[in-house]
């Protein structure tokens, strides 16, 4: 027969003393390992509360944390260094959180508006006539499907036209030129699924590697200042958050509307934390920001496009 095992309770202690370190603990909070002193039965009320806290430190750490990031530019970088952490949330942690957040609600919302193939105003007008003539097509019979099946292998060598690989590596080219082809063939919707697909996938890998090299390109730009490569990494990682922040702010239908005015609040935000962490001319920074924004958009545009053909190449 088996022995009874006794019911799961937490390990007794004798005195003030912590569970997890043994360190003597007189407060809330044992002073050597930080673990709470009073232990009592796990609950889901508790599970829930505890991720909250520690996750997403709903205790006044996050609303402070997003105020600051938001509304004082530089600010978070400042405090950090300062020593002021405690009050805020630990900058990687916002990152991650913020980053997550953004990718999640777009996959679930589906939006590839801003990722839409054709979507100029020829394409808009095109697409509204063809609309429009539908109830005509259908009276035609097969001439229509004819024609229309004309322009969609017209609209698709066009794109293979003005989308052509050329590395000065044959093998590699004439592979990702063929995978190239059969995308292309594709109809617009799916080719653009498949754009966005590649995008949630690795846009934030993305991101996160650049991000060295966005605190490189600062470290360069700020030599005279002094201040060491983790400061400007520490810079970096609170701008992409403001990033993310604005990233998620369009995904919002109304504020999505002011896509334009988005877009701008970027490179100014970027200004104002840049002179607030390290000073300097308002013209001086404004051409630095001119020229981050346009060596990041270029080094991003380089890791799609990889994360695009690399795939395609070796398949």
């Amino acid at each position: 027969m088996h022995a009874t095992r006794p019911p799961l309770q937490p390990a007794p202690v004798d005195g003030p003393f912590c569970r997890n370190c043994g360190a003597r603990a007189e407060v809330s909070y044992c002073p050597v390992c930080g673990q709470e002193t009073r232990i009592e039965m796990p609950t889901v009320g508790h599970f829930i509360a505890e991720f909250a806290e520690q996750t997403f430190a709903l205790q006044g750490q996050l609303w402070r944390t997003l105020q600051s990031l938001l509304l004082k530019p530089g600010e978070l970088t400042l405090e950090y260094v300062a020593g002021r952490r405690q009050r805020y949330v630990r900058p990687l942690r916002l990152y991650l959180a913020l980053s997550i957040l953004f990718f999640a609600v777009l996959g679930l919302s589906g939006n590839t508006g801003f990722m839409q193939i054709g979507s100029g105003p020829e394409a808009q007008v095109g697409s509204s006539s063809a609309t429009a003539d539908r109830p005509a097509a259908a009276a035609d019979g097969a001439g229509s499907s004819t024609t229309t099946g004309g322009e969609e292998a017209g609209a698709t060598a066009r794109r293979r036209g003005e989308m052509h690989i050329d590395t000065g590596f044959p093998d590699f080219d004439a592979r990702a030129n063929h995978r190239l082809d059969l995308l292309l063939s594709l109809p617009k919707e799916e080719l653009t699924e498949r754009i966005f697909d590649t995008f949630t996938s690795w846009a934030p890998a993305a991101m996160f590697l650049l991000m060295p090299l966005f605190a490189a390109f600062l470290k360069l730009g700020y030599l005279r200042r002094g201040a060491n490569y983790a400061v400007h990494l520490l810079f970096a990682v609170n701008f992409h958050s403001f990033i993310f922040l604005v990233l998620l702010a369009g995904l919002l239908p109304v504020i999505g509307r002011f896509d334009g005015v988005l877009a701008l609040a970027v490179p100014a935000y970027l200004w104002l934390a840049l002179r607030r962490v390290h000073g300097g001319g308002w013209l001086s920074t404004a051409l630095f920001v001119l020229l981050l924004c346009l060596v990041y958009v270029i080094a991003m545009a380089l890791v799609m496009a990889l994360a695009i053909l690399l795939p395609l190449a070796l398949l």
